[in-house]
């Protein structure tokens, strides 16, 4: 009988062949489905039928309606309550009171990334994407000191030399009648920055800010990175498609991402450079480059690799640029079109920056700034620092949400958009209102407070992104600094319209565009 089978089988020709294919991938098909709907751990959780039986439900809201499935999340929730299926694998739930139950220390219980979230993109290895908990942990531990307040403190002259590089800069724009963007600009200095950090070179050709236009194909390869995670993520072979390009023929195909080919190849020779000296000056002062300090730690030797180290680079190089220069745009566009900020906020910093650039407060100084801190916080909350949501999975122990049994290995995600727009919480969420940050404080605004989320995973740079853009503010906007006139910019060249896992505005947007003068007072 087996082998009638055989042979008929052997007899079938090529359309017969693409036929009983087509037909055993349909039957599949089905079968998968119906396990998902009815037989999955998760069969019995809330949410459309169509988003627990397929991820293109997801895939046709981010990548063919471009960043929009968080907004679709917020319809369900209002439909079917605050725990909801959003994908065949994946939960999500939006309640507050739930978020530090959620995103726990390694002492409460072990937290795994969901490997599938950003698959594709090209950056495993990195400690971001690291989907173990204990290997996430012998990733990070050693780039915490370089990233923790005392650390981020000892690069504070660093910072003041590309912040008044920024200005000075600017100061080159002042009453020319030429239109800057200046979401550019920032882009380009918190660049220099994470750029300085992971380099050892303090050649100043290397600098975005010296670049024409500030190196406005750097913001552009940046942009057009994060808005191709939702296809990569969805298809994630077509980075094995790409990896054997020659660098050469994709720089020919797409030649306005050579700044980010350079910062590559540069960043690759400092870590050889690094791993071949096994850090040794990692602790002379001029030397600032990261990777010298990882070199020297005590890191695994197979960690050390310099393909996961270039993967590390590019990674922090790409998430410590978009999101402080998205907050220092949003900031800089509610200041310079509400004039009682603006006022309020340059009478405060009269006295500590009287004396810049001789005179440099420090981070610490600047965060007792109440009223530029309040502004800080309000521009990161609308903002909402990464807004997608972030799926944490339990390895060990099951999750018990109300009546709802998670079961270990369930990816649980929560999103800083739902936290930062709670009506309850924040009156007029989509508002811009810092002074709501000033007082008397409702404790429960701390704690719905999340840009950079919390637990062991919580944003590494997050202390680096609150001192740069303390200080960029404050140089900005102090007396008898530079002015600026927004051209041709309204609130939707701020406001977020896309999720692409950074928070994008409209994207037909123009930037933060605006004339600079000298200051009239």
């Amino acid at each position: 009988m087996t082998f009638q089978i055989f042979g008929i089988i052997s007899r079938l020709g090529p359309t017969a062949w693409v036929g009983a294919s087509l037909l055993a991938w349909f039957f599949y098909a089905v079968c998968l489905v119906v396990y998902r709907l009815y037989f999955h751990p998760l069969a019995g959780f809330p949410g459309p039928k169509l988003a627990a039986a397929t991820g293109w439900y997801e895939f046709y809201f981010q990548c063919w309606l471009e960043g929009q499935y968080i907004f679709e999340i917020e319809r369900m929730v209002e439909k079917y309550g605050p725990i909801i299926r959003v994908t065949p694998e994946e939960l999500f739930i939006h309640d507050p009171q739930f978020y530090n139950e959620l995103y726990v220390n390694e002492k409460t219980r072990r937290s795994n990334h969901y490997d599938s979230f950003a698959q594709g993109i090209g950056f495993d290895g990195c400690h971001l994407l690291t989907v173990d908990h204990d290997l996430h942990r012998t990733r990070r531990k050693p780039l915490e000191p370089f990233f923790s307040k005392r650390g981020v403190l000892k690069l504070q002259p660093m910072l003041a030399e590309i912040a008044e590089l920024l200005e000075t800069r600017l100061r080159q724009y002042a009453n020319t009648g030429e239109i800057v963007r200046l979401d550019y600009a920032f882009t380009a200095y918190t660049g220099d920055i994470i750029g300085r950090m992971c380099l050892d070179t303090n050649d100043p050709r290397d600098l975005f800010l010296n670049k024409e236009d500030f190196s406005a194909d750097w913001a552009w390869i940046m942009q057009m990175i994060i808005r191709s995670v939702p296809l990569f993520s969805g298809f994630p072979w077509i980075i094995w498609l790409i990896k054997p390009i020659p660098s050469r023929v994709l720089l020919w195909l797409y030649p306005r991402g050579q700044a980010f080919a350079k910062f590559q190849d540069k960043a690759r020779s400092n870590i050889r450079r690094a791993l071949s000296s096994n850090g040794v000056g990692a602790h002379d002062e001029r030397v600032e480059s990261l990777f010298h300090h990882v070199a020297s730690s005590e890191m695994p030797v197979a960690e050390k690799s310099e393909e996961r180290l270039a993967k590390e680079a590019q990674l922090l190089l790409g998430g410590g640029t978009v999101t402080s220069a998205r907050v220092i745009s949003c900031a800089t566009y509610y200041i310079l079109t509400q004039p009682d900020v603006l006022e309020r906020l340059r009478e405060e910093l009269r006295q500590p920056m009287k004396r810049w650039p001789v005179d440099v407060p420090s981070w610490t100084d600047l965060e007792r700034l109440p009223f530029l801190q309040a502004v800080i916080k309000e521009a990161l909350r609308v903002d909402f620092g990464v807004m997608t949501r972030l799926p944490r999975i339990s390895p060990d122990l099951s999750i018990q949400y109300g009546h709802y049994h998670i079961p270990a290995g369930v990816p649980v995600g929560m999103s800083s958009y739902f936290m930062h727009t709670d009506a309850e919480v924040f009156p007029e969420p989509l508002s811009f209102k810092p002074e709501r940050w000033l007082g008397d404080v409702n404790p429960l605004m701390n704690r719905n407070f999340v840009p950079f989320t919390r637990g062991s995973r919580t944003c590494l740079g997050s202390n680096l992104a609150m001192a740069e853009i303390s200080l960029v503010l404050a140089v900005l906007f102090r007396p008898h600094s530079l002015r600026f006139e927004l051209f041709e910019t309204d609130e939707s060249d701020v406001r977020v319209k896309h999720d692409f896992g950074v928070p994008l505005p409209k994207l037909d947007s123009k930037g933060v565009r605006a004339f600079v003068h000298e200051s009239a007072n």
